[in-house]
């Protein structure tokens, strides 16, 4: 099943705030990105409804060729060195990471002052589940709610590919605009999954807490930066912003892979991954 592809909005018709990382999730905005359906749209069932038409399938399957030359992408072996950050702490060690095209991952650090610490996605969409794990090995539940991102987060791209994306994504092209806290202009796309098992106002809810904001550099259409936000495990009602940095992209076996991935928490940088080797299946 293909995903929802929704036509671009009108940028004219899109309240400024609309476009700032703090109503990034806003499924206000969301109903305001798509002017021509008017206000009709009061949940993420509504975006499932829209025919596939504007420019959205065209962003995507231009992405998909300067990814992979239009190959199908399923599965990525990444290793490196990290950097972890956590106040005034500053680790380092390896980094192993494997990530499917599904979204489902697993994240594994070896740090020389802190020791192990790893993360993992199992399953995808409103199936997923994630966990994490300290020096202790142990291995902990997170929030649900940060596994709704309908995209992996150290290597969108390969949940964008038309050929895997399913029906409980929806994907919009957003045009030309900022991204997160930084000024730069990227095209632009916005990403949510969808609920069909829940009621509307439930379903509406959850497709606020999975939005994405994706941006692709102007110049190579690669992803640059990854903008969405979570709740802490802690229990914290307040959400934390993440933005995901992409860089010195470089081609393994026909594939872009950024060799450089920085994932900031709250506007500090917290974890640095410098890639070494890449495998692709």
């Amino acid at each position: 099943m293909r995903a929802t592809v929704l036509p671009a909005y009108n940028q004219k018709q899109v309240a400024p705030e609309c476009l700032s990382l703090k109503l990034l999730s806003s499924f206000t905005c969301l109903r305001i990105l798509i002017p021509s359906l008017g206000f009709v749209i009061t949940s993420s069932l509504a975006l499932t409804a829209v025919a596939q038409s504007g420019t959205t399938g065209t962003v995507l399957g231009q992405l998909a060729t300067v990814f992979s030359g239009g190959q199908v992408v399923q599965k990525v072996q990444l290793s490196g060195n990290a950097t972890w950050y956590a106040g005034d702490l500053e680790d380092s060690g390896t980094a192993t990471l494997t990530g499917n095209a599904d979204g489902s991952y697993q994240l594994q650090l070896a740090l020389s002052a802190s020791g192990q610490r790893g993360e993992s996605q199992s399953g995808a969409g409103t199936a997923a589940t994630c966990q994490w794990s300290g020096e202790d090995g142990i291995s902990h539940p997170a929030n649900s709610q940060g596994c709704w991102q309908p995209v992996l987060w150290f290597l969108p791209a390969i949940s964008l590919q038309p050929s895997v994306l399913t029906n409980s994504t929806a994907i919009v092209d957003g045009g030309t605009s900022t991204v997160g806290t930084g000024n730069a202009s990227y095209r632009v796309l916005w990403g949510q999954l969808t609920f069909s098992n829940f009621a509307s106002s439930v379903a509406a809810d959850f497709a606020q807490q999975s939005t994405v904001q994706l941006g692709l550099d102007p110049t190579s259409f690669m992803p640059s930066i990854l903008a969405y936000s979570v709740l802490p495990d802690s229990g914290i009602s307040m959400p934390s912003a993440l933005e995901i940095h992409y860089s010195d992209y470089r081609i393994v076996n026909g594939v872009e892979v950024p060799f450089l991935i920085q994932r900031y928490v709250n506007g500090s940088l917290q974890l640095s991954l410098a890639i070494t080797s890449a495998q692709i299946s």
